[in-house]
């Protein structure tokens, strides 16, 4: 870790004359976890690390329950794991009260570093640097504008939940111009924080759909996850809340999270992906990392649609990739491809909903990929035409129920040898969790259905 990045913070955190920052790392659920922390301690945040409470790692989406039974220990006394700060995630933060802060990221060292996604994501990260490439990507992420609190919506039924008005037509620029007090926040206080926004726009009812600048390795998931974080921030200042539930009514659309990801040579900083005499004006590298993707994601498919809600998006008609294919420039399957130059080079996987672990999903993705390029998988023909009717694409398919990804998942050798039995053993208990704690649940529509019986 470098020193005279270390002593650029602390000269930052002087400078603006502060007392204490904000400091916090990434949960398996994707909720940023984070504690106000006296500056006078911030070398030791960035070098040893601080003390903290693991159990929040093990808590449900909605903090309502403790879901993991590793984190549940009286025996052990609920013993603090140990995060390191990472100061090169240092960034400004607008949202205190005097304007002007200072946020950092962190990862758990030690035994608690196996179940930490940022941690995961940095390990397979330097595993794809060993082969000379770094991961050059963002983010698009879609969010349900609603006219509602995070306490209001627990109390209320699906079809009661009420949306922010003017929300209505994709792209409308009377719409958007009329969120532009919201909109203009969310672009600024984003801009500020260090991870700007290039597109911003309407995306069907009710949904804001924004378009992440690009950027290199952890800082694509960690851009990602504070957005997600910043625009329930901005959006309370305008008596709305932004959810990035996969899918909020069988009405509606559900809110996706496309990752747009390709590689980078670490020594020149150019492109791999891109040949202009190549079949499809791809190298053999993006050729193989494609057919890793196709390969391996399904088995790595719960790290993509890891809530129960997930699976309501995988339905007909709503833009979600409903099979395991790829294309190019086409947004009915599941990878499309960009080949038109060699600047947008890029592979956009589009499975993924919004409400995954941005760590988690780019590790799915980064996974799959290296295995694909070590392995030299070549992927079958690109699909033409409309994929969604394909029935056949030459790829294994996508576990579209919440129990065959499970099974899969806890199935899959892959995800054990390169994330860990630990990990994997956990994160297939919390997602059992959901299917229990549902399983027990009288929902709406049984109470519609029997009550008269």
């Amino acid at each position: 870790m470098s020193a005279e990045l270390i002593e650029r913070v602390l000269e930052q955190a002087d400078a603006l004359g502060m007392s204490h920052t904000s400091l916090g790392y990434f949960d398996a659920t994707g909720v940023f976890r984070s504690k106000r922390y006296a500056v006078r301690h911030l070398k030791k945040a960035m070098t040893e690390g601080i003390p903290w409470l693991a159990l929040p790692s093990g808590m449900s989406p909605a903090d309502d329950g403790i879901y993991s039974n590793r984190w549940v220990d009286p025996a052990g006394g609920y013993s603090d794991g140990v995060v390191r700060m990472d100061p090169e995630s240092c960034r400004a933060m607008p949202f205190d009260s005097a304007g002007e802060g200072l946020l950092m990221v962190g990862e758990f060292t030690g035994p608690v570093a196996e179940h930490c996604p940022r941690a995961l994501l940095r390990a397979e990260l330097e595993r794809l640097a060993a082969l000379g490439f770094d991961l050059f990507g963002a983010f698009e992420l879609e969010g349900a504008v609603l006219a509602e609190t995070a306490e209001s919506l627990r109390a209320k039924r699906a079809a009661e939940v009420a949306v922010v008005p003017g929300w209505d037509r994709v792209y409308s620029f009377v719409d958007q111009t009329g969120q532009s007090g919201l909109i203009d926040d969310l672009l600024e206080s984003c801009e500020t924080m260090g991870l700007p926004l290039e597109t911003a726009h309407a995306e069907f009812t009710d949904i804001l759909e924004v378009g992440m600048a690009p950027a290199i390795g952890l800082r694509i998931a960690d851009n990602a996850g504070l957005y997600k974080a910043a625009a329930k921030i901005v959006a309370a200042k305008h008596d709305a809340y932004v959810s990035f539930m996969a899918r909020r009514s069988e009405k509606d659309q559900g809110c996706g999270a496309h990752i747009n990801v390709s590689l980078k040579d670490r020594s020149s900083g150019e492109s791999v992906f891109f040949d202009e005499q190549a079949e499809h004006r791809l190298t053999g590298t993006a050729r193989h990392f494609i057919g890793g993707l196709l390969t391996y994601l399904p088995e790595l498919f719960l790290l993509l649609a890891p809530n129960l809600n997930s699976y309501k998006r995988y339905a007909p008609g709503i833009f979600t990739p409903l099979n395991n294919s790829w294309s190019i420039n086409n947004r009915t399957v599941a990878l499309r491809v960009s080949n038109q130059s060699k600047g947008s080079a890029r592979v956009e996987v589009r499975p993924a909903g919004a409400d995954v672990c941005p760590h988690l999903a780019l590790l799915a993705v980064c996974l799959a990929g290296r295995l694909g390029i070590e392995e030299k998988i070549e992927p079958p023909a690109p699909l033409t035409g409309n994929g969604w009717a394909e029935t056949d694409t030459g790829a294994p398919p996508f576990p579209l129920e919440f129990s065959a990804a499970i099974a899969a998942f806890a199935g899959s050798e892959v995800a054990r040898t390169h994330l860990g039995e630990g990990f994997v053993g956990d994160f297939v208990e919390d997602r059992k969790w959901q299917q229990e704690t549902f399983a027990g649940t009288v929902t709406d529509w049984e109470i519609r259905t029997f009550s008269s019986l």
